[in-house]
């Protein structure tokens, strides 16, 4: 700049006027030049920092379906003991010697599960949620990547659409047993009744077996199996399937 200026004033006093503006279109041309480059650098600045920002989003994404990996693995130990009982209370409906040699202890034990146990998932979400709320999600580059979370949401909610069906089949099974059996015969038989609630066991119980002769029950149980079936064979499986997809599309753009 100090050598334009030098310049200039030689120019005001030795040269034309003319050739004076052309110095002074250089002057202004260094100085827009100047300011492209600020605007440059200042712009793939905010480039790398909105990088940093969606890379450290999608770690913590990856992580958070880490998780829910581990926690949809213990759900599903859980259900496939629901789904043996369940079984097992079937066929006990259907056979007239095995309903009157199973004692009440033992029914008790194939009733408890599936009917005190539901299946709700508590899944982890809230980076995800984060990362949808920051407007991130446009500035994935890979197609796959970004299609895939921007469906995550309806994905979530269709599994918990399958787990609340076998939720309702849990609490229609409840409300037979509350008016055609006993819940205490089955606290009182698996020694809840004074270890979790801390009430005295019941000197007569009515039992629980007659329940085994309602064709009512019979196509309650048909029903409870089928929707847990479905939702540990097919839901969860594509669930889980969905969850390795999404991992391995981060894997790749967090190395690109």
């Amino acid at each position: 700049m100090k050598i334009f200026r030098k310049i200039r004033l030689d120019t005001l006093t030795k040269v034309s006027f003319s050739k004076y503006i052309i110095y002074a279109i250089g002057e202004i041309f260094l100085v827009v030049i100047g300011i492209l480059i600020a605007l440059y650098l200042n712009n793939k600045k905010d480039i790398s920092d909105r990088e940093e920002k969606q890379n450290n989003h999608l770690v913590l994404i990856k992580e958070e379906l880490e998780n829910n990996l581990i926690i949809l693995k213990e759900e599903d130990k859980d259900l496939s003991k629901i789904i043996v009982n369940i079984r097992d209370l079937i066929n006990l409906v259907n056979s007239e010697n095995l309903a009157e040699e199973i004692s009440e202890l033992e029914l008790s034990g194939n009733l408890f599960l599936p009917l005190t146990r539901g299946i709700d998932i508590d899944y982890e979400n809230a980076a995800f949620k984060e990362f949808s709320i920051s407007g991130s999600l446009k500035d994935i580059k890979n197609d796959s990547l970004r299609n895939f979370l921007r469906s995550w949401d309806r994905k979530i909610e269709t599994l918990k659409l399958q787990e609340d069906v076998v939720g309702q089949s849990l609490d229609k099974a409840n409300d037979f047993i509350e008016v055609n059996g006993s819940l205490k015969t089955i606290f009182d038989t698996t020694g809840l009744s004074e270890t979790y609630f801390e009430i005295n066991i019941s000197s007569i119980n009515s039992g629980n077996k007659q329940i085994l002769d309602s064709r009512q029950f019979e196509n309650i149980l048909i029903k409870y199996l089928g929707v847990a079936t479905q939702l540990q064979k097919k839901t969860y499986q594509k669930f889980k399937n969905d969850i390795h997809t999404l991992i391995d599309l981060i894997e790749v753009e967090l190395n690109n």
